[in-house]
């Protein structure tokens, strides 16, 4: 697999497409260096030094490596050092790639490729290629020296009470923050390969014996059937391996936090982790991990229901509360008290815009600041969307473009669309809320019942993996309803999911537990 890139680039030059039909290495040393170096032309970080192997100096070979990627000084003390001082037994020549193997073994993981295609891949993945004089073998050795970021606190998902770590963009690391967690012989991490130019790597991690029957098959022919240059970024692949690629709902979810994705896995899911990036998708999603935080588990049961009932509040204010305010302000004005009535008509007396208008310019202006607020540099991001708001709004009521209510009413829909914690899930409501904004403004409240149960039908057709979007809401599960809307005690979810733990569904024996 690794291979391939040099079959299917069609823009490798002639001198390279030639080098690639050498399947093996040759016993000529400079046959195998004109090889390489074809490969690799034009790629001036590619750097290579003759050496001569043993005491007496008397085998020749050349060392490979790309500056920047490699550890210098790892590869001076643990790789040419030893070359230099093997001593070769009598009979050197056949047996000699074997004295190398067992003198590179301090180095940490060396492989022995008889592919020449191979050894450039690992070349380009952070390792020193090493060809050795008479031998149709080369060694490859794991010596990566980037610079990476540390592990820090997620800035995606943050919590007040619970684990700090976050995802980073080395993938080794990532399994090692999973592998903490979850001490289990039975936690599997999977390799593929994703991108002919690319060749970025994808590990899909589950827990062999709780995971969900098919899924791991499932979520492999997924990946494996996606051909394409390279994965610019993660969103790409969450994008191709979803079921409906053209629903606003996304039916896989990004996590930052270790602990959340073990979570995910305890429950019979499957996580897919994408090198050079810090983030890792969970599948099946179902929409109710979007009303979910990690710290719902970190605090008392009846505070955590009490926030998830505020989200689930926050998510209808999100998308109803702006097409609310115009049906009943522009065709029902008798489900509105009097006063009322009176209060916000004043307010809007001499306004030269309708209500459906002006909510529409008021929402999309609101989601011009918040972008503009999130791409410029953070200090002066939060000012922009601070003093733009305050000042834009309070200049738009004082020169009578728009009524104070209206501004009330943006905002109230801003602050509830925070609550949602999953990104995925928050992008998803403030969407909708614009298509329920035009529905409510052409046919008052009879639109927004339209819309709403056109989003439910569609909803209900969505699957994730083949598990269905709304469980467990439909097909309705009142056993998972105990971490659904409410948290009940943990000693109460005995049970996974029913959907995802079908393989093995009871986590949690029937022993006595808490005080007496």
């Amino acid at each position: 697999m690794f291979g391939t890139i040099f079959r299917k680039n069609k823009s490798v030059s002639n001198k390279a497409a030639q080098a690639v039909q050498m399947q093996r290495f040759s016993k000529d040393l400079n046959k195998n260096i004109k090889y390489i170096q074809q490969v690799l032309s034009k790629c001036c970080d590619l750097e290579s030094r003759p050496i001569r192997i043993g005491r007496n100096r008397q085998i020749n070979a050349r060392i490979f490596f790309i500056d920047g990627m490699v550890d210098a000084a790892f590869m001076a003390t643990n790789i040419l050092e030893p070359l230099m001082l093997l001593e070769p037994g009598d009979d050197c020549g056949l047996e000699i790639h074997e004295e190398i193997f067992n003198s590179l073994l301090p180095a940490g993981t060396v492989t022995i490729e008889q592919s020449p295609n191979m050894l450039v891949t690992r070349l380009l993945s952070g390792g020193i290629a090493i060809v050795v004089e008479g031998q149709e073998k080369a060694f490859a050795v794991e010596a990566i020296g980037w610079q990476e970021r540390a592990v820090e606190e997620s800035q995606t998902e943050t919590v007040v009470k619970g684990a700090r770590a976050g995802f980073v963009e080395n993938i080794r690391v990532n399994r090692s923050l999973i592998r903490r967690m979850i001490k289990y012989p039975g936690l599997k991490f999977e390799r593929l390969t994703v991108g002919r130019i690319t060749n970025t790597e994808v590990n899909i991690a589950y827990i062999e014996g709780i995971v969900m029957e098919g899924l791991v098959e499932k979520v492999k022919e997924r990946i494996e059937r996606i051909d394409i240059d390279g994965t610019a970024n993660f969103g790409m692949l969450q994008e191709m391996i979803d079921d409906s690629t053209f629903s606003v709902f996304s039916q896989s979810y990004s996590t930052e936090r270790p602990d959340r994705a073990c979570s995910c896995l305890l429950e019979g899911r499957v996580l897919i982790i994408m090198d050079n990036f810090p983030f890792v998708t969970v599948v099946p999603s179902v929409i109710t991990q979007f009303f979910q935080s990690a710290e719902d588990y970190s605090t008392k049961y009846l505070i955590a229901s009490f926030v998830r009932l505020l989200r689930f509040i926050g998510l209808n204010i999100t998308v109803l509360l702006p097409g609310l305010y115009v049906a009943i302000f522009s065709y029902h004005h008798e489900m509105i008290p009097t006063e009322l009535l009176k209060s916000i008509s004043q307010a809007r007396e001499q306004l030269p815009f309708p209500i459906f208008l002006e909510m529409l310019v008021l929402e999309i202006s609101f989601e011009i600041l918040r972008e503009a607020g999130v791409r410029l540099p953070r200090p002066v991001g939060q000012a922009v969307s601070i003093v733009g708001a305050l000042v834009i709004g309070q200049a738009a009521v004082a020169a009578r473009l728009v009524s104070p209510p209206s501004i009330i009413i943006v905002a109230l829909t801003a602050i509830a669309s925070f609550t949602i914690p999953i990104p995925e899930g928050s992008d998803a409501h403030r969407l909708l809320r614009f298509p329920v904004l035009l529905a409510a403004g052409a046919f008052g409240l009879p639109g927004i019942i339209t819309a709403w149960l056109m989003l439910l039908v569609h909803l209900s057709g969505l699957r994730s993996f083949g598990v269905p979007y709304l469980s467990p809401v439909s097909p309705f599960s009142l056993s998972d309803w105990k971490d659904f809307l409410i948290r009940v005690p943990s000693s109460f979810m005995k049970t996974r999911p029913i959907q995802t733990g079908k393989s093995n569904i009871r986590r949690q024996d029937n022993g006595k537990q808490g005080g007496k």
